[in-house]
């Protein structure tokens, strides 16, 4: 089982990785695919920005933990994904936003995505560790 959830975790990485790079490189689409439109001025430098770290991070730590079989990393990713679905049930609570039900279930599936290989890379640790 583990080394199916490292490839679903390195797959979700890459794939986040590749979205932060988008917004480097051509960011109107990485906007659009994410249901938003390009700001203007230093609200366009702060999204852009922004977001990119915020991909590139979280799916540079899951795919590298994913990778070299660190449970912290992956689940730092996995914990910085899943903090976006707290921050979008706010937003649509308490300023108006719109609610984004998917895509706040997509990012709680790739926390217990993280979650479940952090365990399981730690289990399969402490067997081998001790045996």
């Amino acid at each position: 089982m583990l080394p199916i959830l490292r490839g679903l975790t390195a797959l979700l990485g890459f794939a986040l990785l590749m979205l932060g790079l988008g917004w480097w490189i051509h960011p109107e689409p990485a906007a659009h695919l994410l249901g938003a439109t390009l700001l203007e001025g230093t609200g366009r430098s702060t999204q852009i920005g922004d977001s990119a770290a915020f991909f590139i991070g979280s799916g540079g730590l899951l795919l590298w933990g994913a990778l070299r079989a660190e449970a912290q990393l992956v689940l730092a990713g996995g914990c910085l994904v899943g903090l976006v679905a707290p921050g979008r049930i706010l937003a649509a609570a308490m300023h108006g936003a719109a609610w984004t039900v998917p895509e706040i279930i997509g990012e709680c599936v790739i926390l217990a995505v993280a979650v479940a290989t952090a365990s399981a890379m730690r289990r399969n640790h402490s067997d081998t560790l001790f045996y």
